[in-house]
């Protein structure tokens, strides 16, 4: 378990969510940082390191590797890598104090997996609800784990369903809470493809929050009405790719976030219906996605 230490509320919290397509890649500074994903490949080498080397960061405390899906972990051998891509130089990026994954392994083919498995080696760290985690301006709580959620609750998880496996976090500085919900399923989805409801569980645990990173890309499998309504955030973040083959964000999502009075930005625009893009309620950004805290206080940093 991670050390439980209040944050510095006087510390300024920066999030940065990465428009690297069809994928998820975050970056949680709060004088340490911590990279949460690192989108697929290529990503990490040609977004999140340009990123970190042109804003001073040449060190990170962790990598949180959420699931095992190419999309999430496909850069993060990148990232650690380097500028030069090559391991065991001068300019790799180990993160000190680790990697922070769901533990066990991929049950599907993916080379990007097997290539993540191998390299990380014992920098891996399995993660438990309830897990804290010091950024010195920010907390780190897992708030969900395969298919484990902080209250004690355990789901029954399809082998096949790495999604539901998720790791959930929730960040926490002053006043301000953010919660990743990664790629975590909310009981959506037509026969024969329902998934498993952790989001509610969930939200049963973490309760009001005021930013959340949308889950599984605003998949029609995620963000029920149930979730929505226990979190109420104010800004919703949808990291996802133009032309994406799965229909990403689905409009229902939007709907609901909108409903619940959610500002919602979108890294790129998807599948986004044309009727949305003029409402005042939805922003798409085509790049980062920066949210600056302090204090009690947030703002979205023009882009």
């Amino acid at each position: 378990m991670g050390p439980s230490v209040p944050p510095d509320k006087n510390q300024e919290l920066k999030l940065v969510f990465f428009d690297v397509g069809q994928g998820d890649a975050a970056l949680v500074s709060s004088g340490e940082n911590m990279l949460i994903d690192a989108g697929p490949p290529d990503a990490g080498r040609n977004i999140i390191i340009p990123y970190l080397k042109q804003n001073g960061i040449d060190e990170l405390k962790y990598i949180v590797a959420t699931h095992y899906h190419d999309d999430h972990i496909g850069g993060i051998v990148e990232v650690m890598r380097g500028e030069d891509q090559t391991s065991g130089t001068a300019d790799d990026i180990i993160p000190k104090e680790g990697i922070l994954d769901r533990g066990g392994k991929y049950e599907g083919y993916s080379p990007a997996y097997d290539e993540y498995a191998g390299v990380a080696g014992t920098l891996r760290n399995a993660v438990h609800p309830g897990d804290v985690y010091d950024l010195g301006g920010a907390s780190v709580e897992i708030v969900a784990a395969d298919g484990e959620v902080a209250n004690g609750t355990r789901i029954g998880l399809d082998p096949d369903d790495e999604n539901a496996a998720s790791v959930v976090l929730l960040v926490t500085s002053g006043d301000v809470s953010f919660l990743h919900a990664s790629d975590i399923t909310g009981g959506g989805g037509d026969p024969p493809y329902e998934t498993a409801d952790i989001e509610t569980e969930i939200a049963s645990t973490v309760g009001e929050v005021d930013i959340l990173k949308v889950a599984h890309h605003g998949s029609k499998t995620s963000t029920n009405s149930n979730f929505l309504e226990m979190t109420g955030p104010d800004v919703a973040v949808i990291s996802v790719g133009d032309g994406n083959d799965f229909g990403h964000p689905h409009d229902e999502v939007i709907d609901r976030l909108i409903d619940s009075g959610t500002e919602v930005y979108l890294t790129e625009e998807g599948w986004l219906d044309e009727e949305y893009l003029d409402s005042e309620s939805v922003h798409i950004q085509n790049g980062p996605i920066t949210i600056l805290i302090s204090e009690d206080q947030w703002e979205i940093d023009p882009y």
